[in-house]
């Protein structure tokens, strides 16, 4: 048994091999599928330390936080 490897996309249901990925109609593969997931954007756990926090901040007494402007000046 001869073998290829080969990258592929996966679009609308469909698996499309991206180069030279040679085999004959009606021939008998073993696919393997190693899943690389790309996230697009970075964000944060939804039950995580950053949601609870921001859900239920901790209150500290006389504690002022920076408006935009100032936490920019110290910057």
């Amino acid at each position: 048994m001869r073998q290829q490897n080969c990258e592929a996309v996966f679009e609308n249901g469909v698996l499309r091999p991206i180069g030279n990925l040679q085999l004959a109609e009606g021939e008998s593969v073993k696919l393997i599928v190693e899943s690389h997931l790309i996230h697009k954007t970075k964000c944060f756990p939804e039950k995580g330390l950053i949601a609870q926090l921001t859900a239920n901040p901790i209150k500290i007494e006389d504690f002022q936080p920076l408006n935009r402007e100032e936490a920019n000046e110290r910057w």
